[in-house]
């Protein structure tokens, strides 16, 4: 991977005064269910100011680009690259055990097609966690993690020790009734219990949500634990910032539509401001050049090293993504001219990339690029999503539907035989 051109760096955050903390974090909002957190203006204090790339990296389901999302070996890998913080998604099992699981159902992540096949589009909380803990949660990402299951936060607890922070997002409350409670009395139990630090700046932990409900629920039992309203995209508006810090300290925005402008409104307010998942060298750098908090991202080791000010991967490729055409005129897997992704070999040999594979921004599919396939020095070979003949400049994969984003943007990650990141592509799809 390598850092293309971007543009110049914009200015770092100024802090925040102690009275616009102070006026962010006293009294009580109307209709408010739980009680303002004591620590807020504290915590706020101390999330903000100094460098603006002296910012924890949090680990967004792990390290889901290296291994399957939300497993022991997603966490494991997270904190072997440096994370500091680990996020995850909790839900309900049907006999209230708290689990790690994005999706509202286990279809994409699991073979609960073949172990449950009458229940194969069922909620995670039709399953008890003993059924959950049958599915095989890695195979689908890729055969070497055959086997992997999906853990519980107890789990998760257990594995941490307290090395990371721990971000936890209370997933579809409404599917998943009491898991505020719930995940409150586990935390509590294993001391998870106030708005502490890490050694990274980092809360130990925090809990967010898109539902104001189970987010207040949840303050109830624990008042002192940080929690954000996760809403992300554009920034939200100075009124709704405001209301926000009223009960929450951070919010959730997308560095690609917002501008560094926009995360000072926020940290005005006197919220944290912690990114939509981005994982492009160029766009982790937009994260940071605008003043984000909190560097969330699927590749944590880019992060790191990003946030870090080294080069973006620990060698320098062969092989690297050129290009994407994601918007053929016509269908996006019409044959020998639908979408696709270009890569180049950048240097003066012969580099030969059979077995090598791209996967879209969400980790779900792949590209393969059939064996014997050699780039030439200094040329390209195309590599298309639908059917088509194959050339020595052109190979198909043959499905039947588009796997590139092409009305917001996407990420694409290039792997090499080996399983090894070898770049980093991220665009912006034009509008209109």
């Amino acid at each position: 991977m390598r850092v293309r051109p971007h543009p110049a760096l914009l200015p770092a955050v100024a802090a925040l005064s102690a009275a616009v903390l102070v006026a962010g974090t006293t009294g009580t909002a109307p209709g408010t269910a739980a009680p303002l957190r004591g620590t807020a203006a504290v915590g706020r204090a101390a999330g903000l100011g100094g460098d603006h790339r002296d910012v924890p990296v949090v680990a967004h389901r792990g390290a889901p680009r290296d291994a399957p999302e939300e497993t022991f070996a997603s966490y494991r890998t997270a904190l072997a690259q440096g994370a500091d913080v680990l996020e995850g998604d909790v839900q309900l099992t049907a006999d209230g055990e708290p689990v790690l699981l994005h999706d509202d159902t286990p279809a994409r992540t699991t073979d609960v097609a073949e172990v449950f096949p009458d229940r194969a589009d069922a909620r995670v909380g039709a399953f008890t966690l003993a059924e959950i803990g049958r599915l095989d949660a890695g195979s689908w990402h890729r055969e070497d993690f055959a086997g992997a299951r999906v853990p519980t936060v107890e789990e998760l607890l257990r594995l941490n020790r307290g090395r990371a922070g721990l971000t936890l997002e209370l997933k579809s409350p409404a599917h998943s009734p009491g898991v505020a409670g719930k995940l409150a009395a586990l935390l509590g139990r294993y001391g998870y219990d106030d708005a502490a630090r890490t050694r990274s700046g980092a809360w130990k932990i925090m809990v967010h949500s898109r539902d104001e409900d189970a987010l207040r629920e949840f303050a109830s039992v624990l008042p002192e634990v940080p929690l954000v309203y996760l809403t992300g995209g554009a920034m939200l508006p100075d009124a709704e910032l405001r209301d926000l810090a009223a009960w929450t300290e951070g919010v959730f925005a997308d560095p690609r539509l917002t501008t560094a402008s926009d995360v000072r409104r926020a940290h005005d307010a006197g919220l944290v401001v912690y990114n939509d998942p981005v994982d492009s060298p160029e766009q982790l750098d937009m994260a940071l050049d605008q003043g984000y908090d909190h560097l969330v991202s699927n590749l944590t080791g880019t992060a790191v090293r990003v946030r870090d000010g080294r080069g973006p991967a620990p060698r320098e490729p062969g092989v690297v993504v050129d290009h994407v055409i994601e918007n053929p005129a016509g269908d996006d897997v019409q044959p020998e001219h639908g979408e696709h992704v270009t890569l180049r070999n950048t240097t003066g040999r012969p580099i030969d990339v059979g077995g090598h594979y791209l996967r879209d921004g969400a980790g779900n599919l792949r590209l393969f690029i059939g064996e014997g396939y050699v780039i030439q020095p200094g040329s390209l070979l195309d590599v298309y999503v639908g059917g088509g003949t194959d050339s020595p400049t052109a190979y198909y994969n043959g499905y039947g539907s588009g796997m590139l984003n092409n009305t917001g943007g996407d990420t694409v990650v290039y792997y090499d035989e080996r399983h090894r990141i070898a770049d980093v592509y991220s665009y912006i799809a034009p509008s209109g």
